[in-house]
């Protein structure tokens, strides 16, 4: 737990950097250990810097992109070693 909170740390940083909004859409592999989570938020959401979403099926995704249109979309594989984040592919 103590690693994944330095490297969620470090990757808010990293976006907290960047000029506007960010939505990171978190996907974990199905042997996810589930105490390990990355997605939480504050409680001012539609302020936040960056806003943590777990990666869904594909009309869900579509659902948080349009409503955070104004807001670049990153995709974090959490799983990964160490953990991935790059931009989401949308379609």
């Amino acid at each position: 737990g103590a690693a994944m909170g330095l490297e969620r740390a470090a990757i808010m940083t990293q976006l907290k950097s960047l000029p506007g909004g960010q939505l990171v859409l978190v996907r974990y592999k199905p042997n996810h250990q589930s105490l390990v989570e990355w997605v939480y938020n504050g409680a001012d959401l539609e302020n936040a810097k960056v806003i943590w979403a777990r990666d869904m099926n594909r009309e869900e995704n579509q659902e948080l992109f349009q409503y955070y249109r104004g807001r670049r979309a990153w995709l974090l594989l959490a799983d990964e070693m160490p953990p991935r984040l790059s931009l989401y592919p949308i379609p």
